[in-house]
C-alpha cells in the first residue's frame, strides 16, 4: 500500500504529518507542493502541535506486507 506524507513545521516549532492513503499513480512534486502550501494559506488544519506554518517534506512511502497466517 502505498501512502503520501505531507510533513509540515508548525507555528509551535514543530513537526506535523499529514498522510494520504493511496495518492493517485501519477502524482507530480509540483501538484503535492501546491497543495501543501493551500493547507498553509488557508489555515485549514489546527492540531496538537499548532498549525502548519511553512512545508518541510512529502514522500511516497510503500509498505509491504507478506502475511504469514491469520487465526
Amino acid at each position: 500500500m502505498k501512502t503520501l506524507q505531507m510533513i509540515f513545521a508548525t507555528d509551535f516549532g514543530k513537526s506535523y504529518q499529514f498522510n494520504i492513503a493511496s495518492p493517485k499513480e501519477q502524482l507530480t512534486a509540483e501538484e503535492v507542493q501546491s497543495v501543501m502550501e493551500s493547507l498553509v494559506t488557508g489555515n485549514y488544519l489546527e492540531t496538537p502541535n499548532g498549525r502548519p506554518a511553512s512545508l518541510k517534506e512529502a514522500k511516497i512511502v510503500e509498505r509491504i506486507e507478506t502475511p504469514l497466517f491469520k487465526l
